[in-house]
């Protein structure tokens, strides 16, 4: 039976009734001060800091600590109050999951309430050791934000009071936080957003002027412009380097520490020993801090040139396959860092650099081709005119300054490149040219017209002896042996000057040309190896073929030349089996100029391969035409000895093929004897490598030439054709052909097949098909046709 009286019972439950109103209440200022306090703050840093202070003074702990998850799922003390409101290298500053009893309570969402911690695996000496810990998870749908933790040093401290005063502060600060990071998740998408459109229009902006951009140096500067406007720039630099000249330089380069002349060069060591270099060696970006560049210079063995950023970011940019230059930003304050977004956008913009690089020194690479002879490098004939044409406008200012012109062409050229090859003989022409240049002054103008024809522009001269002293020195140097290849070889040039003074009545550019062409054609005439200075004496009229080669280099230039077909057709059943292509020159004052007539002086001037180019071309052209329309015939071209034996012509006519979309088979190459064996072993070369590609090759107007078995068995051949000459008096089977049937029988022998040409009757088609003759062309079938005429005829013999 109790002791205690009914009012004594009543009295104690009232004091602990009102034990726990006061804890209720005590909780509930707290929770609502806090909660009012945190509705004000916008700021993740000074929430948790409140947070943590206002827990500590308010429950009497002796610290509280919350951290924060961080994206890398590792627990970050962010803000602490009391015995841990240290810095952040104290204590344990970064958990993981599992690791103490905060990291415990994070893994399990759930709260720990530990009495002792003696006898708690998950206990983690911190500051001070701790008898008693207090860690409550703040989570919000599920994902743990962060961690409240108090620690005490009397065992079991921590009431359920305290826990859950803790665990309701922990669901108001998870809305907090969670309300403050979609602000942040806003207010970065918005700032992304708006870096994003000014990026793309900075972008867009660099990547427009770098299509139109023709002033690299202009280029630049607006480069730098739209850098700075996205990134800390006021640092900024282009370096390039030249392969030809080996050496690296600075076009762009603006630095608040330092300047740069965009003339000054440095040789190609720098590459091995800079950062600029690093990059351009190792073909990646670099991004590097001022506490790692003291390592990374004793590590690459790199030397420090100006003064030490505090941050250096690089970027290299390609043209093809190698680095071309590198795109360079850094920064001398201590605050200002980059970043790999920083990377990337100086990446986008190298590559931009890179095409308005690639695009201007294309342009200047192809128009440098276009006015200059790819063998010598030299100004081709279109270059050379035009500086004529500024020297007639500058004399005509300057009177006093007066000119001439001088036309050389190199003596008996032919015979080394017949003797040593086309590789000696291109070989020779440069050295040739290396002479020359001794020869001249700084301010002349040497131009390689075509083959071994030559040009000088001489500016300023006072007198025509001037000139002349230039020519004799030309004719001396060139007396003295030119080293090709281990080869001696002797050169000898024909010299024509034209002298112009402002006075000469109705002088131009064209007609000085034209003039020194004159007087060149007339040191020929006069035994070579001389100069001669033109006069009203020489008359072009009286210089064999003059005419007919300045015609037919405008003709080539002009294409006024053109092809007619000649079919070829099977004996037997007069079925098609192709076409000689056959070239014709409709001279617009002379009329039809045959090629008896021009090819000769094509043959001796060197313009013969020009013209195999020319008609091949347009063969090829007009066959890829046929083939399309489903015509499967063949096509053979007359080429000559000086293009078959050319070492780039297999090559060069296999392109041509390719780009013109045929089969090789539906080409034949026609060859006389003699440009067979002019060239022998380049001859046999190429053959072989026609061959190969299935292009077929006819031996034309066999019988007329050399007539030797010996040449014939050193090339593969496929068709020989019987020269007109022997079909011309063919008439019926009574009479001996002893001539054709040996040709014939020569050729079964050898497995070729044969044509024969020059057919005008029906008798003679059928006297070639008894002796065994395969096939054959001439007027009985057609006469040469133009291309539309062609396939009218195709018409007609298909109708029939």
């Amino acid at each position: 039976m109790s002791n205690q009286t009914p009012d004594a019972v009543t009295t104690s439950e009232l004091a602990t009734q009102l034990a726990l109103l006061t804890e209720e209440n005590h909780e509930l200022r707290i929770i609502n001060q806090l909660s009012m306090e945190l509705h004000q703050l916008n700021d993740v840093q000074a929430v948790t800091d409140y947070v943590a202070n206002t827990l500590a003074s308010a429950l009497g702990f002796e610290d509280c600590a919350i951290y924060l998850m961080d994206c890398e799922l590792q627990l970050v003390r962010f803000s602490a109050a009391g015995s841990r409101n240290v810095t952040a290298d104290c204590g344990h500053s970064r958990l993981t999951l599992q690791q103490g009893i905060v990291g415990y309570c994070a893994a399990t969402r759930a709260t720990q309430r530990v009495q002792d911690t003696r006898n708690n695996q998950h206990y983690l000496f911190d500051m001070s050791e701790s008898l008693s810990e207090l860690a409550v998870p703040v989570v919000d749908e599920g994902e743990v934000l962060a961690v409240i933790d108090s620690e005490h040093h009397q065992v079991n401290y921590f009431t359920s009071h305290h826990q859950r005063v803790l665990e309701t502060v922990a669901t108001i600060l998870a809305s907090k936080l969670r309300r403050l990071q979609t602000l942040a998740q806003l207010e970065e998408s918005v700032d992304k957003l708006e870096y994003a459109e000014k990026l793309q229009k900075s972008l867009y902006e660099i990547a427009s002027f770098s299509y139109f951009a023709d002033d690299l140096s202009e280029f630049y500067s607006h480069v730098h412009q739209v850098v700075s406007a996205l990134i800390y720039a006021p640092n900024f630099f282009i370096a390039l380097y030249d392969e030809e000249k080996e050496h690296l330089y600075f076009p762009y380069f603006v630095d608040t520490r330092g300047d740069q002349d965009p003339s000054q060069v440095f040789p190609k060591e720098i590459l091995k020993n800079s950062l600029t270099g690093y990059v351009f060696r190792t073909d990646q970006p670099l991004l590097v801090t001022r506490e790692q560049l003291t390592d990374f210079y004793q590590q690459q063995q790199l030397k420090v040139y100006g003064e030490m950023p505090e941050c250096w970011l690089g970027v290299p940019f390609r043209s093809g396959d190698t680095v071309h230059g590198v795109v360079v930003v850094q920064s001398y304050i201590e605050q200002i860092h980059y970043e790999l977004a920083d990377q990337e956008l100086l990446t986008f913009v190298a590559q931009h650099i890179s095409n308005a690089l690639e695009r201007v020194f294309s342009e200047r690479k192809l128009q440098h081709q276009a006015l200059h002879d790819s063998l010598t490098g030299l100004p081709n004939r279109a270059l050379f005119l035009d500086r004529v044409h500024h020297a007639f406008l500058r004399m005509q200012r300057f009177p006093e300054q007066k000119l001439a012109v001088m036309y050389l062409d190199l003596d008996k050229f032919k015979a080394v490149n017949d003797t040593y090859g086309h590789a000696v003989g291109d070989a020779f022409l440069v050295a040739v040219a290396k002479q020359l240049k001794h020869c001249m002054r700084q301010s002349d103008t040497l131009a390689r017209l075509g083959g071994d024809e030559f040009a000088i522009l001489l500016e300023d001269v006072d007198e025509l002896a001037t000139i002349e002293e230039v020519a004799q020195r030309i004719l001396h140097s060139l007396q003295r042996p030119v080293e090709v290849n281990g080869q001696a070889l002797l050169a000898s040039t024909s010299i024509g000057i034209s002298f112009c003074q402002l006075d000469a009545p109705g002088l131009i550019p064209d007609e000085l040309i034209r003039r020194a062409d004159i007087a060149m054609y007339q040191a020929k005439k006069d035994g070579r190896g001389v100069y001669r200075v033109y006069d009203e004496s020489m008359q072009a009229d009286e210089i064999p073929g003059w005419n007919i080669e300045q015609a037919l280099k405008i003709a080539l230039n002009d294409n006024q030349l053109l092809l007619v077909y000649q079919p070829i057709m099977t004996l037997a059943s007069n079925a098609i089996q192709g076409f000689e292509a056959l070239v014709r020159w409709p001279h617009p004052e002379q009329g039809m100029v045959m090629p008896d007539q021009f090819i000769p002086i094509a043959e001796q001037s060197r313009l013969i391969i020009r013209l195999d180019h020319y008609v091949l071309r347009q063969a090829l052209r007009q066959l890829a035409y046929w083939y399309a329309g489903g015509h499967r015939f063949y096509v053979s071209v007359n080429v000559s000895g000086p293009t078959v034996s050319e070492p780039g012509f297999v090559p060069w006519l296999q392109e041509l093929i390719q780009q013109y979309g045929i089969p090789c088979h539906c080409l034949a190459l026609e060859l006389t004897e003699r440009a067979l064996i002019e060239n022998m072993l380049q001859a046999k070369e190429s053959l072989q490598q026609l061959r190969k590609l299935g292009i077929r090759i006819l031996l034309d107007d066999f019988g007329t030439g050399y007539s030797s078995l010996s040449y014939l068995s050193e090339f593969r051949l496929d068709v020989l054709k019987i020269d007109r000459s022997f079909i011309a008096n063919m008439q019926d089977d009574k009479q001996d052909h002893p001539i054709v049937n040996t040709i014939i029988a020569l050729a079964k022998t050898l497995q070729l097949s044969v044509v024969a040409e020059g057919i005008e009757t029906l008798e003679q088609q059928q006297v070639l098909s008894r002796l065994g003759c395969d096939y054959g062309q001439g007027y009985w079938f057609a006469k040469p046709l133009s291309a539309e005429q062609t396939m009218a005829w195709l018409r007609d013999s298909h109708e029939a």
